[in-house]
C-alpha cells in the first residue's frame, strides 16, 4: 500500500507555528547575507587601505630619491655668469645658471624616469656576456613634474653618436669610443648592469640631469602591454608594405597582438638614406599617446591595473622601481596633463656612414633642459 504523506494541519495554531519558523529562516537567510556583504565590503575596504598605503610608501620613497639628487651640479651653462650693464660677476646659488641675462633655478621636486625597449634575441631574462647584451632601441625620459602636474616625455634617437664606455667579456673598463648610444646597453649585462650604463650616458647627454629611476622592457612584450588595454587604433603615418603588412597612409587600423610590435618596430634598415629611424620615432610618438590614453581609462576602472600589469610581464622587464613606487605612480598620474604637445624629440641632424647617424644639437638640448628642469626667478 502507498504510504501517503501526511496533510498539513491548518488549524491557527500550526498556521503560527508555520510562520514563525518561516520568519525564523528569513531571517537567518537575510542576516548571513548581511554579514557576507560586511565581509566583502570590510575586505574591499582593506585592499584598499592596502593599495593606498603602498601609494604613500611609494610617495615617500620616490621624494627620496629626489631629495638626494637634488643638490645636482648640472654641467649646463649657456652664459658666463656676468651682468653686462654692471660689468661684474653674479653670485649664483647653489642650482642656478644664467640664462640670457635672467636667473633660473633647478627644480628639485621633478622625477625623471628612463624608459626602454630593448632588442635581444633571447630577451631580458638572462644575464648576458658584456658586448652581446642586446640593444637599447627605444629610448625615453619621462619628466614627472609635481608642481605643474605635467608629464613630459623626451624621446631619445637610438642612432645618437655618444662616448660610449666599452668593456670586454670579463666586463673590464677598456675606454670609450664613439658610437650610437643604444650600443651603450650592450656592454653591460642585459640587465640592470645595462641599464645603470644608459641611465649614466642619457644623463651625460642631457648635461648631468639626474635620473631616478629606469625601467627596461623587452619588446616582445609589446603584443601584452597593447592587448592589455583591447588595442590601439593609429592612423598610419606611412605606407607600410612589405611581405607581413599593406598599410596604407591615412588608413585607421585597430592594432592588435604582434601587429603593435611591428607598427613600432618596422624600419627600413635597407634602405641607404637618412632618417629611417626618425620616421620610426615618429610612429613610436604617435603609438604611446593613444596608448597612454587607454591605460589611463583602465587604470581609473581599476587602480590595481598597474599592479597586475606589471606581473603580468614578469621577467620580461627590468626596473629599479618598487611596487610601492608603481603603485603611487599608477595613481597620481592619472591627474597629471600629458598631451602631444608634451611629447618632444632632440634635434639633430641624421647623416649616413656605415649606419645611419644621428648628431644631437647641444645648444638645442641645453635649452630643452632649462624648458623642463628649471624654474625662473622672479
Amino acid at each position: 500500500m502507498k504510504e501517503q504523506k501526511p496533510v498539513s494541519c491548518k488549524c491557527s495554531d500550526c498556521r503560527a507555528e508555520r510562520n514563525t519558523k518561516k520568519r525564523r529562516h528569513y531571517r537567518r537567510f537575510f542576516r548571513g547575507l548581511i554579514m557576507a556583504g560586511l565581509v566583502c565590503c570590510l575586505l574591499v575596504m582593506l585592499a584598499c587601505a592596502g593599495y593606498f598605503f603602498l601609494q604613500y610608501r611609494g610617495r615617500s620613497s620616490l621624494n627620496q630619491r629626489a631629495r638626494e639628487t637634488g643638490n645636482v651640479e648640472l654641467t649646463l651653462q649657456l652664459n658666463d655668469p656676468v651682468l653686462p650693464e654692471k660689468n661684474k660677476v653674479l653670485e649664483l646659488q647653489e642650482g642656478q645658471i644664467l640664462v640670457e641675462g635672467e636667473v633660473y633655478q633647478y627644480n628639485e621636486e621633478i622625477l625623471t624616469f628612463l624608459c626602454m625597449g630593448i632588442d635581444s634575441r633571447s630577451g631580458i631574462i638572462q644575464e648576458k656576456i658584456p658586448g652581446e647584451a642586446g640593444q637599447a632601441d627605444v629610448l625615453m625620459l619621462l619628466i614627472v613634474n609635481p608642481q605643474k602636474k605635467e608629464v613630459d616625455m623626451v624621446t631619445i634617437n637610438r642612432d645618437t653618436m655618444i662616448n660610449v664606455e666599452v668593456y670586454d667579456r670579463d666586463g673590464i673598463y677598456l675606454g670609450e669610443e664613439k658610437g650610437q648610444i643604444t650600443l651603450q646597453y650592450a656592454y653591460g649585462n642585459g640587465r640592470e648592469k645595462s641599464c645603470e650604463l644608459m641611465e649614466k650616458a642619457v644623463s651625460t647627454l642631457f648635461f648631468g640631469i639626474p635620473i631616478h629611476g629606469y625601467v627596461a622592457m623587452d619588446m616582445k612584450s609589446i603584443p601584452t602591454l597593447n592587448d592589455a588595454v583591447g588595442g590601439v587604433e593609429v592612423t598610419i603615418l606611412d605606407d607600410m608594405t612589405d611581405d607581413k603588412k599593406n598599410w596604407k597612409k591615412g588608413e585607421k587600423v585597430l592594432l592588435s597582438g604582434e601587429d603593435a610590435l611591428y607598427y613600432i618596430r618596422q624600419r627600413e634598415i635597407e634602405v641607404k638614406e637618412t632618417g629611417s629611424n626618425i620616421r620610426r620615432i615618429q610612429r613610436q610618438k604617435q603609438y604611446l599617446g593613444l596608448y597612454v590614453d587607454k591605460l589611463k581609462q583602465r587604470v581609473s576602472e581599476d587602480i590595481t591595473f598597474a599592479l597586475s600589469l606589471l606581473g603580468e610581464l614578469g621577467k620580461h622587464l627590468v626596473t629599479s622601481l618598487t611596487v610601492e613606487e608603481v603603485a603611487y605612480l599608477s595613481g597620481s598620474l592619472l591627474n597629471y596633463h600629458f598631451s602631444g604637445d608634451h611629447m618632444l624629440s632632440i634635434p639633430g641632424e641624421s647623416v649616413m656612414g656605415v649606419n645611419e647617424e644621428f648628431y644631437a644639437d647641444d645648444r638645442a638640448i641645453k635649452q630643452l633642459v632649462v624648458k623642463l628642469f628649471y624654474e625662473k626667478v622672479e
